[in-house]
């Protein structure tokens, strides 16, 4: 049998669907101490590590794909199962979403943004099913700390979310499919539909609003990923002088970065009491360690000083600092190098949108999430659970000036490389 086969035979008897089953009934730190289970994700995620790592003639693009999944998923899992504090990537299955978004695949453009815009809907339904369900009393499992009029108010701010999503594609699977059990199936249904729905949110703890936490991570991750690749692709584009081809980028930019702070009101609906349930569980998990959103802040406004420390500390963070030089010249710095012609001038416009979105994100979690006093989401004295001091971590950092638009911009010379374009953030 070769190990191609040996890894789909294992694939194939591991119950994706038991294994969630149980996360959510007692959570994923208790099902650690299963050593059955312990070892049986090991052995797997191992052996999906060599097929990967050796390659082989009998895997074509479909297998490939399935095997990448399934790696990602058991090397997030035995990470999980391995280590006593958890990290932000196999917390959240962060990789395995980023694998089935196509970020870094060869896809057309296009493509990709009405993937991510398929993934991101889909995460908002099945938020709201989820409240929806134990609301109705109809849920599969019962749910420590669940509070009625909180998944209410949630799933109205998710429903007026729903409205401003610019690409109705939904992921499908075909109506005649049985729900995917084993890991294979799940990692091998060519549509990505089961992957997201079976193989991302796996609580820590039993907890009903980490569940929530856990679709709202997923939620801005498609978000950050989105607006990142749109931005890195107007910069390419002002950098070649293709003005016109600009500016339809930056408005794609714009519309991912939009549901960003009307999707953290519907994590704010939180009580901190309930997140304090919970957050000893998530370890060293921290958004801080969330590498497309410091890939997209750095595009935008540049490597921020205060936050070189962080990026440095955190070894899936470490590529961010090599925008730090000074041949990197963020978005928001671009933007005086622009003349005063009409499209020119329309860039600008849109600029001072998406920094408009990034910027009130940026102050609502460092104000209504991460502030001491309120709403309360850390014990006193305590620091972020990303190693950082909270708060104080977030709001020590010095963006540069925010854009206006006055329907005149005005070109400058290009500064020279003493400026933080490109340091630290």
């Amino acid at each position: 049998m070769s190990a191609v086969q040996e890894l789909m035979r294992g694939l194939a008897k591991f119950d994706v669907l038991a294994y969630g089953g149980e996360a959510h009934r007692v959570g994923r730190q208790e099902l650690a101490r299963d050593e059955s289970i312990k070892d049986t994700i090991s052995s797997l995620s191992a052996l999906a590590a060599d097929v990967s790592n050796t390659g082989s003639v009998e895997i074509d693009r479909p297998t490939y794909n399935l095997i990448e999944v399934s790696r990602l998923f058991l090397e997030a899992q035995d990470y999980i199962m391995a280590q006593e504090k958890p990290r932000y990537e196999p917390y959240a299955a962060a990789l395995v979403l980023r694998h089935i978004l196509g970020i870094d695949g060869s896809h057309d453009l296009a493509v990709t943004r009405r993937k991510i815009w398929s993934v991101f809907e889909q995460k908002v339904k099945e938020q709201i099913a989820f409240d929806s369900a134990a609301i109705a009393g109809t849920a599969d499992q019962e749910k420590v700390g669940f509070c009625p009029q909180v998944a209410r108010a949630r799933c109205e701010i998710l429903q007026t979310v729903r409205q401003i999503i610019p690409v109705r594609t939904e992921l499908r699977v075909c109506p005649s499919r049985p729900v995917d059990r084993s890991l294979l199936d799940v990692a091998g249904e060519s549509t990505g539909t089961s992957a997201v729905r079976s193989l991302l949110v796996f609580p820590q703890t039993s907890c009903h609003d980490e569940v929530s936490f856990l679709h709202a991570i997923h939620m801005s991750e498609c978000l950050f990923w989105g607006s990142l690749l749109f931005v890195q692709r107007t910069l390419a584009a002002l950098h070649s002088g293709q003005i016109a081809l600009a500016l339809p980028l930056v408005i794609m930019a714009s519309e991912f970065a939009a549901p960003l702070v009307k999707l953290f009101h519907s994590v704010r609906k939180m009580p901190p009491e309930h997140f304090l349930g919970f957050r000893d569980a998530t370890g060293e998990a921290s958004a801080v360690q969330s590498l497309s959103w410091q890939l997209l802040d750095a595009h935008m406004y540049g490597v921020i000083p205060e936050k070189t420390e962080a990026l440095s500390a955190a070894p899936e963070l470490r590529r961010v600092l090599l925008l730090a030089t000074p041949s990197f010249v963020p978005l928001v710095e671009m933007m005086q190098h622009l003349g005063g012609s009409a499209a020119e001038e329309a860039v600008h416009e849109r600029v001072v949108e998406l920094d408009h979105h990034l910027r009130g994100w940026r102050k609502f979690h460092e104000k209504q999430l991460a502030g001491r006093k309120d709403p309360g989401y850390l014990p006193p004295d305590a620091p972020g659970t990303g190693g950082t001091a909270g708060y104080g971590y977030l709001a020590s950092q010095t963006l540069p000036p925010a854009l206006r638009f006055d329907g005149c911009t005005q070109a400058t010379p290009p500064k020279k490389a003493s400026r933080s374009a490109a340091t630290p953030h």
